[in-house]
């Protein structure tokens, strides 16, 4: 069996982040440094620079009111020389820059003490890396979660499929906004084809984009991760993982091979995360009362008493978008 790799935290995601960065930086700074060498009149004119820097620092504090003005023409001096070295050399200005990875924070990760598009990009390939997250989930947000695949006629009772899911999207990006503040766990359950998986991928974009430690798997693949484990004679790890990242998402519930040891592994990671007061969704084609039917009881208790059950509702969005891509390819 193919074996998955290691579980990342923000923490070591970020670690590793800038350590990768450091290293481009080590590469520049030697790559610079070879050029100086080549030519050794630029390494003598960056320390006549760093002398005139340091020379207007002592003028300012004697007190000298043509410091910078000497400074200034200094630089400039020194400037037409470097270029005229650059191009008797067969070099250019960009040649002794820096070549960061991230211009836009210099490859600190951080801009204005907030993550930069750089870091959260690197939380997000590290999430979506792991088990089950398709790299085309990260496109699956509440940007793209189209209410229009939902049929906007009103029922008898109650309201359209466009209007109900329309408030559960709204409900799920409030959860996030105001996640530390949330207690609750969802079941979301119905059809297959019906958005479930897709507003889970929205929900693991959001919290990821917040830096939260999100781990999105398959009941199928969970199991088989587990027994891979046991039989690995695994250290904890794997455990300590899933019970301690912010939110665990198990999607797919009922479509594993079920057994008893499934269920017991089911219902250990399950309860001990609701015993520590962590936060889960499940989604399932199962309704409520089939997973009692389908699991044992001590399971589906806590699958149906301690989450707030969520019914998709609508048509196949699936068969909705290949009708679609059919009739536009006619």
């Amino acid at each position: 069996m193919k074996m998955n790799k290691p579980i990342q935290t923000p923490q070591t995601v970020i670690e590793g982040f800038l350590n990768e960065r450091s290293r481009h930086l080590f590469r520049e700074h030697q790559r610079i440094q070879a050029l100086e060498k080549r030519v050794p009149e630029l390494a003598d004119l960056k320390r006549r620079r760093d002398l005139a820097g340091t020379a207007l620092v002592r003028a300012r504090l004697k007190g000298d009111p043509e410091a910078k003005a000497a400074y200034d023409q200094t630089l400039a001096e020194l400037q037409q020389k470097k270029e005229a070295l650059l191009k008797a050399s067969g070099l250019n200005p960009e040649d002794l820059a820096i070549h960061y990875l991230c211009p836009d924070c210099k490859d600190t990760g951080y801009q204005n003490g907030a993550p930069c598009h750089c870091l959260v990009q690197a939380l997000t390939d590290a999430a979506f890396s792991r088990f089950d997250l398709r790299p085309k989930a990260r496109n699956e947000n509440f940007d793209t979660f189209n209410l229009a695949y939902y049929p906007d006629e009103k029922p008898a009772q109650g309201p359209s499929p466009r209007a109900y899911m329309g408030a559960m999207k709204t409900l799920m990006m409030r959860y996030c906004d105001h996640f530390e503040h949330e207690q609750d766990s969802f079941l979301f359950y119905g059809r297959p084809g019906l958005g479930k998986t897709f507003l889970s991928n929205c929900v693991a974009n959001a919290l990821i984009a917040r830096q939260k430690n999100v781990i999105y798997i398959t009941a199928e693949h969970l199991i088989d991760l587990v027994r891979e484990n046991i039989a690995n004679s695994g250290d904890g790890a794997l455990y300590t993982s899933l019970l301690t990242c912010d939110l665990l998402i198990i999607d797919d519930l009922g479509a594993e091979y079920q057994t008893a040891f499934s269920d017991d592994q089911l219902f250990q990671i399950i309860n001990d995360r609701i015993l520590g007061g962590d936060k889960m969704i499940i989604s399932s084609n199962l309704t409520p009362k089939a997973i009692q039917s389908r699991y044992n009881t001590r399971l589906a208790s806590r699958m149906t008493g301690y989450f707030k059950a969520l019914r998709f509702t609508g048509n196949d969005i699936r068969m909705l978008k290949k009708q679609s891509a059919h009739q536009s390819r006619t």
